[in-house]
C-alpha cells in the first residue's frame, strides 16, 4: 500500500503519538515520510521547553529551543544565564568543566562532559568568542577576563581617619585573575535528540 494515499492529516494525527527516536527512524528509513517527520520534530522540540539544560561550574541552566533546522537536522537553543564568575590564583590554562543535562534522563549528563579552557596570556579586558563541539552537542560561549581589582580603600580611610600614615603590608598573595565565562548558544544533532 502507498503510504502518501492517506491524507496528510491522518500521517500528522498518527506521527503526533510516535516517540522522538521512533520518528528519527521514519525520518532515515523513508524518503516519501520525511518532510512529515521532520516537522512533527521540529514542533516537539519547540514544544518542551524545559528538557535540556546544561551544568556550568557547580550551577544548572536552562536550555530554551529557538529554532529546528530541517536541513541541517539540528535543534538550536538559547541559553539565558547571568555571566559565571572564575578565578585563577596564576595565569594558566585552567579547564571548566560542563556537561550537558537531560531532565528525563539522569545518567544522560554522565556520558555528555565537555571542558571549556581559559586561556592563558589573555589582556585584562579581551573577550573572546569559544565554540566547543563534542559527539553531542555544539556550544557558543563568550569569556571575557575582567580587570584586576585595585587595592582596598579601607586602608586608605584608615589612615586619613587616624591622621598618621600606616605601612602598607605587601599581601602575601597576587590578586587572583577574574573571568567570566556566558554560554550563549547550544546546538544539538538530531541523534542527540533521538
Amino acid at each position: 500500500m502507498n503510504s502518501l494515499l492517506l491524507p496528510s492529516e491522518i500521517i500528522s494525527h498518527i506521527f503526533g503519538y510516535l516517540t522522538i527516536k521512533d520518528l528519527a527512524r521514519v525520518e532515515c528509513t523513508c524518503k516519501k515520510l520525511q518532510s512529515f517527520s521532520l516537522s512533527e520534530m521540529g514542533r516537539r522540540i519547540m514544544k518542551d521547553q524545559d528538557t535540556w539544560g546544561i551544568l556550568i561550574h557547580l550551577g544548572e541552566i536552562k536550555a530554551q529551543p529557538i529554532r529546528f533546522d530541517a536541513v541541517k537536522k539540528q535543534a538550536y537553543f538559547s541559553i539565558l544565564m547571568d555571566p559565571v564568575n572564575i578565578k585563577t590564583m596564576f595565569d594558566h590554562n585552567r579547564p571548566v568543566h560542563c556537561s550537558l543535562i537531560r531532565k528525563d534522563d539522569p545518567e544522560f549528563d554522565t556520558k555528555s562532559e565537555f571542558i571549556m579552557t581559559v586561556e592563558k596570556g589573555m589582556a585584562e579586558g579581551k573577550k573572546i568568542q569559544m565554540d566547543v563541539q563534542n559527539e553531542l552537542c555544539k556550544v557558543q560561549a563568550e569569556l571575557t577576563r575582567l580587570p584586576t581589582p585595585p587595592p582596598s580603600p579601607q586602608l586608605d580611610q584608615q589612615a586619613h581617619y587616624f591622621k598618621q600614615p600606616i605601612d602598607l603590608v605587601t599581601p602575601l598573595a597576587p590578586a587572583p585573575l577574574a573571568y567570566t565565562l556566558q554560554i550563549t548558544e547550544l546546538c544539538l544533532p538530531l541523534s542527540t535528540l533521538a
